[in-house]
């Protein structure tokens, strides 16, 4: 009898998988950018100062010649109004932070948090205050020479820093405006499913695992509360075949792990020295305190819904809001239709399944994108006609295996709707929904 067999993934590299991690937590991290120039900053001043003794004197440009004092002055006057800049900024980012959570959803700040042109406003400015502060305390004794060249940095900086200052403003608008929004989520989304649903040609035939054996201990628990946010499979993978064993990872990446919980089962260890140790586990497994979307494309999906269900409830009722949504839930669906279907099963270079993990399955992506809009919009002609273009769009973009769940989602939208008295000849596809 031939074996029962699955379809398996070689994980990506470590390194590359590294790099990626690093970079996600530096987007997600707001400080880094602001820290680097701040420090910058002083480090300019220091050498503007001391710059004959560096050798870098024909480096730095040379500037009129002014008076210490109203070197000081001036620098002083650059020091204070960047401070006032500085407030400034702040606080356009607070009253944007309120409204995009207010209007939007509280799941899509971190969009405002991840935004490269905020932490360039706030670094640059700091920079401007950090070299003003830090020349006026160095320069002092050192002639004119240093005070002409460190007041026409302080000039080129405080342009900069303008330029940056119109730019941050333009963008904080534009992230306002909750059409950018939607379309910055997607575009995450988008580039997440791309990493996390490889083409087909990625896959290969394995033997499948058994995984209701005896021979199984708990190889890891939780050490603390958090949501899994990211699982290094080839360290795993390599971390099972150096053991000779099979990891199983209990929980889906995005959920929530108690303290204590157990996280990854060791099956089949047949090595004397029994499976992996929890240390060698725990490196390959990141917790954190709230979901990312790099390895979790279901969470981009849960930002979308949530914005379309806040703008569907009854103190906002923006219907059109809702569109805008579906729009990308229309794309994003019909991406995840045409590739295959995550198996949750990784192997080794030899082929054997080493890794099993619990994977979204079709069904329960189409639940997360369109289960809550529909029973909060389906009293809306608009939802309801923009929802079932949708369903035909995706049904004719995917397998025909995966229709059905589609076309159960369609009866019971039109159900529903009818439930809550909507004229019945306004049922009806309309990519625009009411235009």
């Amino acid at each position: 009898m031939t074996p029962a067999q699955v379809f398996a993934l070689r994980p990506a590299a470590a390194s590359g998988y590294r790099l990626a991690w690093a970079r996600e937590r530096l987007a997600d991290s707001f400080w880094p950018i602001p820290v680097v120039l701040l420090i910058a900053g002083a480090l300019v001043a220091a050498a503007t100062v001391y710059a004959p003794s560096l050798g870098i004197k024909s480096a730095l440009p040379a500037g009129p010649h002014v008076d210490s004092g109203e070197a000081a002055t001036v620098l002083g006057i650059i020091a204070s109004a960047t401070l006032t800049f500085l407030a400034v900024v702040f606080t356009l980012t607070l009253v944007a932070l309120q409204l995009a959570s207010s209007q939007a959803s509280p799941r899509v700040i971190r969009t405002f948090i991840r935004s490269g042109v905020t932490k360039l406003a706030f670094g640059v400015l700091l920079a401007t205050f950090a070299y003003s502060v830090a020349f006026l305390v160095l320069s002092g004794g050192h002639g004119h020479e240093p005070e002409s060249r460190g007041l026409v940095i302080a000039v080129i900086l405080v342009t900069i820093s303008l330029l940056v200052f119109v730019g941050y403003v333009a963008s904080t608008l534009r992230l306002l405006q909750v059409a950018w929004v939607i379309t910055d989520v997607a575009n995450r989304t988008r580039a997440s499913i791309r990493v996390h649903y490889p083409p087909g040609q990625a896959y290969q035939l394995s033997r499948a695992p058994t995984l209701d054996g005896p021979a199984q201990q708990i190889a890891l628990r939780a050490r603390s509360q958090g949501i899994l946010q990211a699982v290094d499979h080839d360290r795993l993978v390599r971390l099972a075949r150096r053991h000779d064993c099979l990891l199983q990872l209990l929980v889906r990446i995005g959920e929530y792990v108690p303290a204590g919980a157990d996280v990854i089962l060791a099956h089949d260890i047949v090595s004397a020295r029994g499976g992996p140790a929890s240390r060698e586990l725990q490196a390959g497994i990141y917790f954190g305190r709230s979901r990312l979307l790099y390895q979790d494309p279901a969470y981009g999906l849960r930002q979308l819904v949530d914005i379309a269900i806040q703008a569907l409830s009854p103190a906002i009722n923006q219907p059109t809001t809702a569109i805008q949504v579906i729009d990308r839930l229309e794309d994003i669906m019909r991406r995840i239709g045409a590739n295959p279907r995550l198996s949750g099963y990784y192997a080794d270079a030899a082929g054997r399944v080493r890794l099993v993990e619990p994977a979204l399955t079709w069904d329960d992506s189409l639940d997360l994108a369109f289960t809550e809009i529909t029973v909060y919009g389906a009293s809306s002609p608009q939802v309801v006609r923009r929802l079932l273009a949708a369903y035909d769009v995706i049904e004719a973009g995917v397998r025909p295996s995966m229709r059905a769940g589609l076309q159960a989602r369609r009866e019971a939208l039109l159900l529903q709707s009818a439930d809550l008295a909507v004229p019945a000849g306004t049922l009806r596809p309309d990519p625009l929904g009411l235009g």
